[in-house]
C-alpha cells in the first residue's frame, strides 16, 4: 500500500476529486485551510492580506499502481497550471489489516 500526501492550492480542489473519481479511489482524508510556502519556486499561501492564497491538503491511501497513476496525472495537473500551486509526496504504508 501507498500513502499519496497532497498539498493544493484550495481553487484546483475539482480537479483533484475528479482524478479521484475516475480512478475509482472513495476513500481520503482532507485538511482545510493549509499554509506554507512552496520549497522551489512556490509563492506563500499565508491566507493573509499580503499572501491571500491558501492551501489544502489530502491523504489517499492505496495500491501501488494507483498510486503511480495518481502522481502522474497530478504532474500533469501541475504542468498545466504551475501557479496554483500543486505537490505530491508518496510512502510506503502498512495498514493493521494488512
Amino acid at each position: 500500500m501507498k500513502a499519496v500526501f497532497i498539498i493544493y492550492n484550495q481553487s484546483i480542489i475539482d480537479h483533484l476529486l475528479r482524478l479521484l473519481d475516475r480512478l475509482a479511489l472513495r476513500g481520503y482524508t482532507q485538511w482545510e485551510q493549509v499554509k506554507g510556502i512552496g520549497s522551489r519556486y512556490g509563492q506563500p499561501h499565508l491566507g493573509t492580506h499580503t499572501w491571500p492564497a491558501i492551501n489544502n491538503a489530502m491523504l489517499v491511501v492505496c495500491d501501488e499502481e494507483k498510486a503511480q497513476l495518481i502522481l502522474q496525472e497530478l504532474k500533469v495537473i501541475d504542468t498545466q497550471a504551475p501557479e496554483q500551486g500543486l505537490r505530491a509526496f508518496s510512502w510506503d504504508v502498512q495498514t493493521w489489516s494488512d
